[in-house]
């Protein structure tokens, strides 16, 4: 059987998660291709990718009529060997009983006719694709340091078989990214596990948020980068104009190593860049989707953006909309009373001025994202999850909420979370 087909094959087995129509004809069409190369030469290749045929246009038929839907593929491997092994002995067309609809595919979530997004654009870039690239992403060479595995890295749900966190195409179907993009001095290696503890990321944070895979890239607007569009001495950051979160590469060896040529980097993975910054910056990324395209707000930002403003807005603490909820929540994160600062606030106070504290971190929007990895940490607690790609401290404590603080806060946080949720 030629490769092709094996990975033809493989695809399929790794095809669940919510697919539209365009998807599915897409790998219909191969797979009906490589049966009409096949036909008459191949008979093992032939009929294992008819039975896959038989399941794919079925889910093809199934999604004209509803959209996206969401696809849980049940049968293994050895299903197709059980159906090359029944039919192995006829000749010319296959004569078989049909299943009953709902056993063709797996298991199929018809969504609701309102949540149909019909065609997605893809606008964003995807390098290195190719039969060159499909070696460097598959190369055993390669070490994982973002592992399922890992309990160093991550523990929490279990990952679905049909969930493939490090290919760079599913990652980014399925969550709907505008695109992925890396920097021209990653590695191969550092490529890979950049991506797979996005993949790992992703499914944890959109599992906390109790949001959909599509809603975790506001639909369609969120591009990740990896040291792609570096700013200044930034670990990561937020690009308001293109919704691009960019995490920084580690750092290089010091100059005057004397590593050997070909020495393995993968440990300082781990060790500095944008690793343990995604929370934060995406609390950015719903803090502006909430100014921009929710509530217009002049700053552009539920917080306020910039704004080093602690004075309360009376008008928007009484206001059942977005803002009136952000207000609300960073009245509680700053203020006690009227008159009295938060034990949070008074530390922040205490250290301006020293070890690098800057009226940056007197902004609004950078308390919210500092406050919503926090938050993020505080449900990773409850649900006993860790994930240090998604959320790792990156400053003194003092510079953040404690898990205590948070949890006076969780009502109000959960309140504007569902809120920016209700209306992506």
């Amino acid at each position: 059987m030629e490769t092709s087909v094996k990975k033809l094959m493989e695809k399929f087995l790794q095809f669940g998660g919510t697919r539209t129509t365009e998807q599915f004809k897409a790998i219909r069409d191969t797979v009906l291709i490589e049966m009409y190369l096949n036909k008459g030469k191949d008979e093992e290749a032939y009929l294992k990718l008819e039975y896959i045929f038989d399941k794919l246009d079925y889910g093809y038929k199934k999604s004209i009529f509803h959209g996206e839907i969401e696809v849980i593929i049940d049968c293994t491997e050895q299903d197709l060997e059980d159906y090359y092994e029944k039919h192995r002995k006829h000749h010319g067309p296959i004569k078989r009983t049909p299943k009953k609809p709902k056993d063709r595919l797996g298991k199929i979530k018809l969504p609701n006719k309102t949540e149909n997004l019909g065609k997605l654009v893809d606008e964003g870039e995807i390098p290195y694709t190719g039969s060159r690239a499909d070696q460097y992403w598959n190369s055993k060479k390669i070490k994982l340091v973002f592992d399922a595995h890992n309990k160093q890295i991550r523990s929490g749900a279990e990952i679905p078989r049909s969930y493939d966190y490090k290919d760079i195409d599913y990652v980014q179907e399925f969550y709907g990214l505008r695109g992925i993009e890396f920097g021209n001095w990653l590695s191969q290696q550092d490529r890979s596990n950049y991506l797979a503890g996005l993949g790992l990321s992703l499914f944890d944070l959109y599992h906390i948020l109790n949001f959909s895979p599509k809603q975790i890239s506001l639909r369609n607007k969120i591009t990740i980068a990896f040291g792609a569009r570096g700013r200044g001495t930034a670990s990561a950051h937020f690009e308001q104009s293109t919704f691009a979160i960019n995490l920084t590469r580690y750092k290089r060896p010091k100059k005057g190593s004397t590593s050997k040529r070909g020495f393995d980097r993968s440990d300082l993975l781990t060790a500095s860049g944008g690793v343990g910054s995604l929370a934060h910056e995406y609390g950015h990324a719903l803090d502006y989707y909430g100014g921009m395209f929710i509530e217009k707000a002049n700053s552009g930002a539920l917080t306020g953006a910039r704004s080093a403003r602690i004075k309360p807005d009376k008008k928007l603490l009484k206001a059942n909309s977005l803002q009136g909820l952000m207000e609300r929540l960073l009245y509680k994160i700053i203020w006690k009373n009227d008159t009295t600062h938060t034990p949070f606030y008074q530390r922040l106070l205490k250290v301006k001025g020293k070890y690098g504290v800057t009226d940056y971190f007197f902004r609004r929007n950078e308390i919210f994202a500092r406050a919503f990895e926090v938050y993020v940490h505080f449900k990773m607690q409850k649900k006993k999850y860790k994930n240090i790609f998604l959320a790792e401290t990156k400053y003194d404590l003092d510079l953040y909420l404690s898990l205590s603080e948070m949890k006076k806060l969780e009502a109000d946080f959960d309140a504007l979370i569902n809120g920016i949720k209700k209306r992506i």
